[in-house]
């Protein structure tokens, strides 16, 4: 009897990977029909159930449900992509995985990074103007699980510690934000007159600044690619190369960046996405997901 592969998604994902269009969701259905396997699209409302259905069930970047389940999520931007048995990216296989080198020459590294820097930062300019970015998330004022401290106490840290260096920060426009948040971030800016609220692109901001402050901002990860250091506050699976905070604590990681030590970007961004990560033009993708499947116990 053939297995059942339930994959849960939104109406309009739905209809284009029943047309066979070019997502990563139709090459994960390709992958597993290929194999034998029977596939059926769902709402993403019907993941509620999932666990009472017989089979393997698979959601878009949402919570798992059961131990017959997996996420599939983006990883950090297209075409990469990470098939886990969690949507916690801090707790993704690779945010535990030691760093050791990339299974490629230096130049090949290079050569990666400097092939997606030229499409991320597409006809921006990259310089350090003396800033610190700080791409703010959601929920200002609290202090989640995963992370050392809430994001205001994070840019108070930050605004302290160097009290002379001007700090431009931004606000997520996929959040929304409390007034009383809103109010307290106000309040900030007028204790701190080196803090800035930009409304500039943060693409922009990014390529200018001369280190990235953030929880686990993907941003971050996107300023590896034009070579800039990024200490995180919140846990996270790009952690390697950056000063982390929940890693190392507070100020083993403030150290770590003011010592300029150098990081070895180009290797890190070719083992963590192209050896790391399912790619979603690749010519294997099919196998490098039935591998993953695999890895994850099930009999494909």
């Amino acid at each position: 009897m053939a297995e059942t592969l339930y994959l849960y998604l939104h109406e309009a994902a739905r209809a284009a990977v029943s047309a066979g269009a070019p997502r990563m969701a139709t090459r994960v259905k390709e992958a597993v029909e290929a194999a034998g396997w029977e596939v059926v699209l769902l709402p993403e409302a019907a993941r509620e159930v999932a666990t009472a259905i017989p089979g393997h069930h698979m959601v878009f970047n949402r919570p798992v449900i059961g131990p017959r389940c997996l996420t599939l999520r983006k990883c950090c931007f297209d075409p990469f992509w990470r098939i886990e048995a969690t949507n916690d990216r801090w707790d993704w296989q690779i945010a535990g995985t030691p760093f050791t080198g990339a299974a490629v020459t230096r130049a090949r590294a290079r050569q990666f990074q400097g092939f997606w820097r030229s499409r991320l930062f597409a006809d921006i300019e990259i310089a350090r103007e003396g800033f610190v970015f700080v791409p703010l998330q959601g929920k200002l004022t609290e202090h989640r699980s995963f992370q050392s401290m809430s994001p205001l106490a994070m840019l108070e840290a930050v605004l302290t510690r160097w009290p002379g260096v001007p700090v431009r920060a931004t606000l997520h426009p996929g959040e929304t934000y409390a007034p009383e948040e809103l109010a307290a971030l106000v309040m900030l800016e007028d204790r701190f007159p080196m803090l800035r609220l930009s409304d500039e692109p943060s693409m922009q901001l990014l390529a200018r600044c001369n280190l990235v402050v953030t929880q686990n901002s993907t941003l971050a990860a996107k300023g590896f690619f034009a070579d800039k250091p990024a200490m995180l506050f919140a846990r996270i699976d790009f952690q390697h190369v950056a000063a982390s905070v929940p890693r190392d604590g507070l100020e083993a990681a403030f150290a770590q960046v003011e010592s300029g030590e150098n990081r070895d970007y180009p290797a890190f961004l070719h083992w963590y996405f192209k050896e790391n990560a399912l790619v979603f033009w690749a010519g294997d993708v099919q196998d490098a997901i039935r591998k993953r499947l695999r890895e994850h116990g099930w009999p494909i």
